[in-house]
């Protein structure tokens, strides 16, 4: 079985409900011809590089799903590509395992980031403060000697 992600930008004047519907046809193209939907979700709406279309920011939506065969991936792409709604599309083959280890090195960086960040906070709050002490010692001094 193999497994598939899903990306398509809508145009971005569709109403929620014109929305809605846009995304439950499409799922339901994919179910209908045996893929199993694991994740159908929005992403953002973010503005284009380029015009598409004659529109400047499209909604995203991305689709993880799995299939025996081609017969989901070909028949959106058909459906897709005649659908006025539907600006752009990309479907990509994923290897979970691949994407798995992806996203535990992303985590593990992640977390290394922030504890360096955590690190360089402390030993700046460290020297401000031992500032700070020489400075109001400095300053006692020079007030205790006049």
């Amino acid at each position: 079985m193999a497994n598939y992600e899903l990306t398509y930008i809508v145009r971005p004047d569709l109403d929620k409900d014109a929305k809605a519907a846009l995304v439950t046809r499409f799922d339901s193209i994919l179910s209908d011809n045996g893929a199993k939907i694991d994740k159908s979700e929005d992403w953002d709406t973010r503005r284009f590089a380029y015009e598409i279309n004659n529109y400047r920011q499209g909604t995203y939506h991305i689709v993880t799903f799995s299939s025996e065969d081609e017969k989901a991936v070909n028949e959106f792409d058909r459906l897709a590509k005649i659908s006025g709604d539907i600006l752009r599309h990309m479907i990509v083959a994923v290897d979970l395992e691949k994407l798995a280890d992806a996203h535990a090195k992303q985590a593990a960086a992640t977390q290394r980031a922030a504890e360096r960040r955590a690190q360089r906070e402390a030993e700046r709050n460290a020297a401000q403060a031992q500032s700070s002490a020489s400075n109001q010692a400095r300053t006692a001094a020079t007030t205790s000697g006049k």
